[in-house]
């Protein structure tokens, strides 16, 4: 189900988080934005290398979009990505998401993943719209 990353296309998943306390409570919003290239930057994890895209923050929930390149050889199939996305969704949850709890995660598609540079980096450039209130 993967391929190459880069101008290539990768497999990709949609994540929603949801805040676990009230409005009050302040979380940290799951990016790989780069601040200094002004672009979205590849991870490593483990078993995978990931790049995180916010598309949507609210009080109720984050979504974000995970493009992914498993480390592993051979192809996975669909059941075997989400298992691997939610083992990593959990670690993050755990130690860096600290706030937020898993929602859901949709079934993995095959996409190629963003390569525009922002000239500035406020959160509403970044998403392309207005945030929810």
């Amino acid at each position: 189900m993967s391929t190459v990353r880069g101008a290539h296309k990768v497999d990709h998943v949609t994540i929603t988080l949801v805040p676990k306390g009230d409005e009050r409570t302040t979380f940290r919003v799951p990016s790989t934005f780069n601040q200094l290239d002004r672009t979205y930057a590849w991870r490593r994890a483990q078993d995978l290398e990931y790049m995180i895209v916010p598309t949507k923050i609210s009080s109720s929930e984050v979504k974000v979009e995970l493009f992914l390149h498993p480390q592993r050889r051979g192809k996975l199939q669909s059941k075997e990505m989400v298992q691997l996305v939610e083992h990593f969704v959990e670690e993050k949850i755990q130690s860096e998401w600290k706030g937020l709890r898993l929602g859901s995660i949709s079934r993995p598609t095959l996409a190629i993943p963003p390569r525009k540079s922002y000239i500035r980096g406020t959160i509403e450039e970044i998403l392309g719209n207005i945030l929810e209130s």
